[in-house]
């Protein structure tokens, strides 16, 4: 059997083919992914080891200097919930910079395509409702949105 790292390759390889929601996978280095959707949106995927993982991010954007105080407030709330999330994090990337979505995916001997598939495009489900109600899309009325239990579990 393959290394946890060289099955993650070859599952990068295959995830792109086998999702028609996704436009385009590149690998920026050996261990680094850019995952782009047909709505544009795109997801980082980059290994680590000791545990053997893959950590996915997307950049959620930054809320209105109006917004700023309510949205790091809902943010600090939702890392709260880290037992209801399955783990899914929010960060800011600097001072002053954007927000981050984050998620690390622990790698098992059972973690195969279809896995790794429900995963990622439930992250990206939940960056895209992060991303509008981050940057202020949101501030009228949404319609169609997940509602607060859809948002918290990536599940697998």
């Amino acid at each position: 059997m393959a290394n946890p790292l060289k099955r993650m390759q070859i599952m990068m390889e295959e995830i792109g083919p086998s999702l028609p929601e996704i436009e385009c996978v590149i690998q920026n280095e050996e261990t680094q992914w850019a995952i782009q959707f047909d709505d544009r949106s795109i997801v980082m995927l980059e290994w680590a080891e000791k545990p053997d993982r893959v950590a996915l991010t997307a950049i959620l954007g930054k809320p209105s200097e109006r917004m700023q105080l309510s949205v790091y407030e809902t943010l600090l709330c939702y890392n709260l919930l880290w037992k209801d999330t399955g783990g899914v994090k929010m960060a800011l990337s600097g001072p002053g910079g954007e927000l981050v979505l984050l998620y690390e995916l622990f790698f098992t001997d059972e973690l195969n395509l279809s896995g790794l598939q429900t995963v990622l495009t439930n992250f990206a489900s939940i960056a895209q409702v992060w991303n509008v109600y981050v940057t202020g899309e949101g501030e009228q009325p949404a319609t169609n949105l997940p509602g607060p239990a859809d948002m918290l579990q990536l599940g697998a």
